[in-house]
């Protein structure tokens, strides 16, 4: 052993240059921890992205069947159901009731029915009514 590597070994404590055991594993523990946090902010960033697609496939859903129904109004009295498997993943379910409305005079305005549409897509509901002066 030359005098240099004498003089190496007495300031450092024995120890040479380098890295040990516990200082890796310290390093890989920490690298961990930021890797798993990177992977929970992934996670929570995919499922809020996903509720975002199936709510606008929601509203897109019910706006285009509000439209729908106001030129074709489902059957007086009776509930349409479309089931998710043939619409894009939304269930949509369409009713129409009679709505009694009276005037400012008291009488009974005829004609008026309530559409009522309802969609669902995973967790994500939406609704909408109108009314509907139908003869």
């Amino acid at each position: 052993m030359t005098m240099s590597d004498r003089d190496l070994k007495k300031r450092t404590g024995g120890f040479t240059q380098g890295f040990t055991l516990f200082e890796v594993l310290i390093a890989l523990a920490v690298f961990m921890l930021a890797v798993t946090g990177l992977a929970i902010a992934l996670n929570t960033a995919l499922q809020a992205a996903l509720e975002v697609r199936q709510r606008s496939f929601c509203r897109a859903e019910l706006e285009s069947r509000l439209a729908f129904c106001q030129a074709v109004p489902p059957p007086v009295g009776s509930t349409r159901v479309l089931e998710s498997s043939k619409n894009h993943g939304v269930k949509v379910e369409e009713s129409l009731i009679p709505w009694p409305l009276k005037n400012g005079q008291g009488l009974e305005v005829t004609g008026l029915k309530k559409l009522t549409i309802k969609t669902t897509s995973g967790k994500q509901k939406d609704q909408a009514e109108i009314l509907l002066n139908l003869p």
